[in-house]
């Protein structure tokens, strides 16, 4: 597994997991998003 250097993890690719990392990197955080399926948005 390859290492990443993040700010933030979001856990759930769901509506409020992408919009919570949209607005965390308009803030500057360096963020991920993990979900167990291959795409996000619910």
């Amino acid at each position: 597994m390859k290492e990443m250097k993040k700010d933030v993890m979001v856990i759930g690719g769901g509506i409020s997991g992408v919009q919570s990392a949209l607005d965390l990197a308009e803030k500057g955080y360096e963020v991920v998003i993990v979900d167990r399926k291959p795409s996000i948005g619910g």
